[in-house]
């Protein structure tokens, strides 16, 4: 019989949730507490201390299962010295529905290659899907409390008294998930359509047949991947700890960490400014955005966590540099110190529809190269989207509609070639 956590007020039996590091200037929890992240069915987020997992007394049969595990590829683009490698394992998924599982895993990581900057580097991701093999269908306690099922992974609802909270045996999923050539994220689904997930520190789970549930994957993963801290609050909480590590948060209400980003448009709307309230905190503490996915489920990443995770992905790809492939077109030329020039060849294209535009600008090492996209608004061109950090690559990503488009390429400082390539709908 698995073991399961105690009982908790039942006040957010309606929360999706996910786990989460606690506040860094919180309490000393209890040992076998941890905190995890609350979801409402609006998408807002909450703290909780919740039980924790405990796994260890069976990591020994989690390495002996995990030896017998067949890994396929959901889509290899190249050797994982030079890609993103995503792998995900299943839980509740018989012999006989090892294609509902692919059909699953398929599913999520569509989900997740459709949000920027996922979106930009799709064709240099790999995905590794360890078709984990269970006893019995389906997870623990679904549809409802009490049903018991032999799956390989333990995976179950109500953990910690919470409804849609899914959780697992963490130490068994890392196991089975080793089996795959390289990891640099892991993604758990249940054979399950209830919405549901949770976080843990090296991995997430979700929902395999639930559509909705892919956006906790995505949130996640901005933790795992790029460091990001999350961008809510709990009311009357005040941070008082040193300046967070996090790219996204800061104490100083000059919110100088994203100084280059400010007043610059973002993809969860507005500008990049300096709004109090993040890290779990409403007060001392700022964030760069208004609302963001780090914040809310099912809005984009804001201007600098997209680029934290831009960053962060085209590390494990080509050692580190930006290669500008999978592209539609592609262009080379050269800048000059606080030189441009526009693309493709000095003039601008059309998309008859509307959708995504993707760019990726390649510089020489020690130079700043910045880009932008233009759009035609029927006199004038204007800027619609700009990719700016400080360094030689840049990648960039808008969703538009039909219309001239015209791409601005920029040195802030040095000179030198370059590769531009871009794709339009």
């Amino acid at each position: 019989m698995r073991r399961r956590p105690l009982t908790l007020a039942a006040a957010l039996l309606s929360a999706a949730t996910i786990l989460a590091a606690a506040p860094a200037a919180a309490a000393p929890e209890r040992p076998e507490q941890q905190w995890r992240e609350v979801f409402s069915a609006d998408g807002t987020i909450t703290p909780m201390l919740l039980p924790a997992e405990r796994t260890g007394a069976q990591s020994a049969d989690s390495r002996a299962a995990a030896a017998a595990a067949a890994v396929v590829a959901i889509q290899n683009t190249g050797p994982s010295s030079e890609r993103f490698d995503l792998v995900i394992v299943g839980d509740g998924y018989t012999s006989s529905e090892m294609a509902l599982l692919r059909q699953h895993a398929q599913a999520k990581w569509d989900t997740i290659a459709a949000t920027a900057p996922w979106s930009t580097y799709r064709d240099s991701v790999n995905v590794w899907l360890v078709e984990v093999v269970s006893a019995q269908s389906g997870v623990d306690n679904d549809p409802t409390q009490g049903i018991s099922k032999n799956t390989a992974l333990d995976m179950y609802f109500w953990c910690g008294n919470i409804e849609r909270l899914l959780c697992l045996n963490e130490t068994k999923a890392k196991s089975y998930a080793a089996q795959a050539p390289a990891v640099d994220a892991i993604v758990a689904v249940g054979n399950t359509t209830k919405y549901g997930g949770a976080g843990y520190p090296s991995l997430a789970t979700v929902s395999g047949g639930n559509a909705q549930a892919g956006q906790i994957a995505i949130h996640e993963l901005g933790h795992s991947v790029g460091g990001l801290a999350d961008e809510y609050w709990t009311a009357g909480t005040t941070y008082t700890g040193s300046e967070p590590s996090e790219p996204n948060v800061t104490k100083s209400s000059s919110c100088a960490k994203w100084a280059s980003y400010a007043g610059r448009a973002t993809p969860d709307g507005g500008v990049i400014g300096c709004f109090q309230g993040g890290h779990q905190y409403a007060n001392g503490i700022y964030r760069p955005s208004q609302d963001s996915l780090m914040r809310t489920l099912g809005k984009p990443f804001n201007l600098v966590g997209l680029d934290v995770m831009d960053r962060a992905i085209r590390a494990k790809i080509g050692g580190g540099g930006t290669t500008c492939t999978g592209y539609q077109n592609t262009r080379t030329g050269s800048l000059s110190s606080g030189g441009s020039v526009y693309q493709p060849d000095g003039t601008y294209y059309y998309s008859a529809a509307s959708g995504t535009h993707r760019a990726c600008l390649d510089g020489p090492a020690g130079v700043e190269f910045n880009l932008q996209l233009q759009k035609w608004n029927g006199s004038a061109w204007a800027t619609v989207a700009t990719a700016a950090t400080s360094g030689p690559d840049e990648t960039l990503s808008y969703s538009g509609t039909a219309g001239y488009y015209t791409y601005l390429l920029q040195s802030a400082s040095g000179a030198g070639s370059y590769t531009f390539a871009y794709s339009a709908p």
